[in-house]
């Protein structure tokens, strides 16, 4: 489980991490130990090779407690490959949510890694991001906060989402906004996790003028399909109900 087939787009990406982050097996788990893993887990966790490391081993290493300074680089870009192969696949990493599934050392600064490291990073965070914009079960807040988290700027996340064509922002924002909300409930979906101003600068984005008058424009648009105009229409009203900023 947690493994991306040939042809998935984050195929190559996955293959470059594991070839760059040959990283030497770490001595210590640097979580809570004899506590919070399961001790059979525990003392075989770095037995098997990186990229045959279980899905469960790595969901307890994230049940375990860990000092607030987070984790040694070493170990950090020692299971790098793994956890960036793991959500690659669709899996989750930690049963807390997507949201902390980079946050345990600051991935995003590129001052952390070498040229080589952070373009497989860089990479991977791009395509990632780009792929979650498309149909998928994650909320797209949850995974730009995931980034967030780890160290990349809001800033330069949010513009990433922008780029992206205004009928694939139309379907994601209708998912993540209105699809399993109670008619007249509809709104502005933004993860609990947020820090500092990441928060009010992703919604900022989901409720600019900018972004409705997108909506808007494909809502109404003579070539635009009904089912995706009414999508359009949906999420722009979403906006204006929000306050737009």
């Amino acid at each position: 489980m947690g493994k991306v087939s040939p042809d998935d787009p984050l195929f190559d990406i996955i293959e470059d991490a594991y070839r760059v982050f040959a990283y030497p097996k770490p001595k210590s788990i640097e979580v809570c130990e004899g506590c919070c893993m399961d001790a059979a887990v525990e003392a075989d966790f770095f037995n098997p090779p990186i990229r045959e490391l279980p899905l469960s081993y790595v969901q307890d290493w994230y049940f375990a407690a860990y000092q607030p300074s987070g984790i040694a680089k070493e170990t950090w870009a020692y299971l790098l490959p793994r956890i960036l192969e793991i959500l690659a696949a669709g899996q989750e990493v930690s049963s807390i949510g997507i949201e902390v599934s980079l946050s345990r050392f600051q991935t995003g600064n590129p001052e952390h890694w070498s040229a080589r490291e952070w373009d497989v990073i860089d990479r991977f965070q791009r395509g990632f991001l780009k792929q979650k914009i498309g149909p998928d079960e994650d909320y797209l807040d949850d995974v730009v906060c995931m980034f967030a988290l780890a160290g990349w700027a809001v800033e330069d996340l949010v513009k990433q989402v922008s780029t992206a064509p205004d009928a694939a922002l139309a379907r994601r924002f209708w998912n993540d906004w209105c699809r399993y909300v109670v008619p007249g409930r509809e709104d502005v979906w933004i993860t609990a996790f947020w820090e500092g101003h990441g928060r009010s600068t992703a919604y900022n984005f989901y409720t600019s003028p900018d972004l409705h008058d997108r909506m808007l424009r494909l809502a109404l648009g003579k070539l635009t399909e009904p089912e995706l105009g009414e999508k359009a229409f949906a999420v722009a009203s979403v906006i204006e109900g929000s306050e737009m900023g």
